[in-house]
């Protein structure tokens, strides 16, 4: 005997179930860190070399790979989602693993989410004692929280003489419209033509000069000759209002030799003269982008930074210093999208590069998707993306790289951003074109540059 036919009312009911779990699959959390789902380093303090120990291996998303500091000393790193989005996070997951000795891997942990900017209004979430076994652990987050960027500060490791870890993930989901974050630039990079105008002191003419204040994050820093309290003057490539600015004080060496106290002053047209105090900040012996935002915005155009105490060793030493204007840019340049609409070409000092290297380095993000999102609005329009260098290398070298240097562009905007390939050439013009003088720090920061010219 057939059975009866199920009422419709029945099947209307479990209709509807069926289709209401359609959503809740379609928002299962995903890792948001991770460099493949978007995910980037905003900031971190060092790393022990560019290649095996690089801090990006942190988000990379491979077991295979880890990350090292040079020393055993806390430190943190900043993580950015997609686009610089805000996100719902569920739950932070750590692998301590890598490949070196376990007394090496991190122990303590805390983790600090920002709704606002990477270098100021982090909230804590509790910190964490890790196992010091591989595995992915569970960061106790009591509940979800809204973030656009999050924080890991690595207070501690079991012992060893080097702080290591494998793997950080951030599960969750993106909130709101596709689009970037809060816009804000660091004015006191050397690829975008700020110079160190004078110092008291440096330990050396390389590893430790002063220079390496501007560099981008990575494997040097500054030391004075001594503990006594210096100064150090920086030129911003022009006149500009800022609204934050931010000193990481990790290095290589001791943490007692950290900078801990430094008071910042700002001038319009003396290098100097005309300072006005604008800040003093008091830093931890933590290797982290400790921020101060200014009452008021102020113009500036050279910065100084009095370095008065460090954590009670021998010598001054702070691994970055930045100059932040949180507009987005400084206020006499124009966006790349206002370049392109009216002249055709964009200059663009803002993609930054590992030295001697095509690798594209984290601060890079917020341009490249401003140069995306500039494709994505005209669908027609077609790139040449041109490499350019300063002179230091030679000819072949310089052409080899830039090369390669706008060959690292266009796959970030096609694998990243999904442009399509066939709209974007590149080529390298290396040394050959340049637009101002190799004889300075300054004026090879200036040369090292990508442009971009609108093909007809």
């Amino acid at each position: 005997m057939l059975s009866p036919l199920p009422c419709p009312r029945i099947l209307l009911i479990a209709v509807c179930l069926a289709f209401a779990w359609v959503p809740a699959l379609a928002q299962q959390p995903t890792n948001l860190a991770a460099s493949a789902n978007g995910g980037s380093l905003v900031s971190f303090g060092g790393h022990y070399n560019e290649s095996e120990w690089r801090a990006v291996n942190l988000i990379d998303g491979s077991a295979q790979s880890g990350w090292a500091a040079p020393n055993q000393f806390p430190q943190a790193v900043i993580i950015a989602f997609q686009n610089h989005r805000l996100a719902r996070v569920e739950d932070v997951l750590i692998n301590p693993y890598t490949r070196e000795n376990a007394n090496n891997w991190v122990k303590e942990v805390e983790v600090l989410v920002s709704q606002d900017h990477p270098f100021r209004s982090f909230r804590s979430l509790g910190k964490f004692t890790l196992a010091n076994e591989g595995r992915n652990q569970l960061f106790p987050i009591q509940e979800p929280v809204q973030a656009r960027y999050l924080k890991v500060i690595f207070h501690s490791n079991y012992g060893g003489g080097y702080m290591e870890c494998g793997e950080i993930q951030v599960m969750g989901s993106l909130l709101g419209e596709a689009g970037s974050g809060p816009g804000y630039v660091n004015l006191a990079a050397a690829a975008s033509g700020a110079a160190v105008e004078s110092y008291s002191s440096q330990y050396n003419d390389a590893d430790w000069a002063a220079a390496n204040l501007l560099a981008e994050d990575g494997l040097g820093g500054w030391a004075g000759k001594n503990a006594e309290s210096q100064e150090i003057v920086i030129a911003l490539p022009e006149s500009a209002q800022i609204t934050d600015v931010a000193v990481n004080n990790y290095v290589r060496e001791r943490s007692d030799n950290w900078a801990k106290e430094v008071e910042i002053a700002v001038s319009t047209s003396s290098p100097y003269k005309g300072f006005v105090p604008v800040g003093r900040l008091v830093m931890p012996p933590i290797g982290d982008l400790h921020g101060l935002r200014l009452e008021t915005p102020v113009t500036a155009r050279y910065v100084r930074f009095f370095f008065r105490s460090n954590h009670g060793g021998p010598y001054m030493e702070a691994g970055r210093v930045r100059v932040y204007s949180a507009s987005g840019d400084s206020p006499e340049k124009a966006s790349v999208a206002q370049q392109l609409e009216k002249t055709g070409r964009a200059v663009i000092h803002e993609i930054h590069f590992a030295t001697n290297s095509a690798e594209i380095l984290p601060e890079s993000e917020r341009v490249l998707q401003e140069i995306a999102q500039f494709m994505s609005q005209n669908p027609t329009m077609q790139l040449m993306i041109e490499g350019h260098t300063d002179s230091v290398g030679g000819p072949e070298f310089n052409r080899e790289l830039s090369s390669r240097r706008a060959e690292s562009v266009k796959t970030w905007l096609v694998h990243q951003a999904g442009v399509d390939s066939q709209r974007l050439n590149t080529v390298g013009y290396g040394l050959e074109q340049p637009v101002a003088d190799n004889s300075t720090e300054q004026g090879r920061a200036q040369n090292r540059r990508v442009e971009l010219k609108v093909r007809r």
